[in-house]
């Protein structure tokens, strides 16, 4: 009876420190898992930041990170320096980004937000020269890929320049691998673009146009005679959409609102269908375009250039 109990007594710890080392496991916080599997992999020549706190079982949040980047060919040879006033991590694929992951599987999520980036690098400045100022940049990413089922769900790429401009893009498409050896056969199921100009073009176009020896409406006008040539081969509904991209492209000075595109096609579309596009109303019948402005002008596609 005794060897019974004491053997039962072995058994019963041996359980618990398996149960303790995976439990140990489990109770690491995401900024625990960052600091130790993560930032030993960044190739940065310095990396710090302040208040980092865990955000969940796999999620951090760092403020005032100063990330010095070697010196590379990228780089021009010589050192830069990216400053982020906060990086916000709710999900991160810790497994598939540690060092002993396998090349050739993608991490699978991500939600991450990235406020007031700011550099020395060129990237940071391609803007100046043609008067847009040297503002910080917000980057949000929020995406899953579902292994099985081949799927991408982009919930959320958003790029914005403080008080210039804001690309937003979502999407959801069949086909796609975490495996990046594995051939993808990507088929869009749905997408929104929303493009939010605050400013960008109003200071970008004049300069662009000089350099060309050209005006500002010259560019203008050239997209919405293009707009014009298309919209006289398609129907009331195909129009009805390019409308509104047309009166968006008209008030480039200042536009009364961000323009939202649309595309959900009647069947899955891949990079093959793109040859339907010239088919009368194949935008709106086969790949399911929409466009919403809140200033749109009925028959604005068709009018072509603007009046001087």
């Amino acid at each position: 009876m005794r060897r019974m109990w004491a053997g039962l007594g072995s058994i019963l710890m041996g359980v618990g420190l398996v149960l303790g080392s995976t439990v140990g496991a489990w109770a690491q916080n995401g900024l625990e898992r960052f600091e130790k599997e993560l930032k030993p992999q960044l190739e940065f020549k310095s990396f710090t930041y302040k208040n980092p706190a865990p955000l969940g079982t796999s999620g951090f949040v760092l403020n005032d990170v100063v990330a010095v980047v070697p010196a590379n060919a990228a780089t021009g040879d010589k050192e830069t320096t990216v400053r982020i006033d906060k990086v916000t991590v709710e999900a991160l694929d810790f497994d598939r980004m540690k060092e002993d992951a396998k090349d050739d599987e993608a991490p699978r999520f991500a939600k991450l937000k990235l406020e007031g980036m700011t550099g020395d690098d060129e990237m940071f400045t391609m803007l100046t020269p043609f008067g847009v100022p040297k503002v910080p940049f917000d980057i949000a990413l929020d995406y899953t890929i579902d292994e099985k089922a081949k799927v991408l769900t982009l919930k959320m790429l958003e790029v914005s320049l403080r008080g210039q401009a804001t690309l937003s893009l979502s999407l959801i498409m069949d086909g796609i691998s975490d495996k990046s050896k594995a051939k993808d056969d990507g088929r869009l199921r749905v997408a929104s673009l929303t493009i939010d100009d605050t400013g960008l073009l109003a200071k970008a176009l004049p300069t662009i146009a000089k350099e060309e020896g050209a005006k500002p409406d010259d560019f203008v006008n050239t997209a919405l005679m293009t707009l014009a040539g298309f919209a006289a081969l398609q129907g009331p509904a195909t129009d009805k959409q390019l409308d509104a991209v047309a009166s968006f492209v008209a008030d480039w000075k200042a536009p009364k609102g961000p323009l939202v595109l649309g595309l959900k096609p009647a069947k899955t579309a891949g990079i093959d269908d793109l040859a339907k596009i010239m088919i009368p109303n194949a935008l709106v019948d086969l790949f399911g375009f929409t466009a919403t402005y809140s200033a749109t002008k009925v028959g604005a596609a068709k009018a072509g250039a603007a009046k001087k």
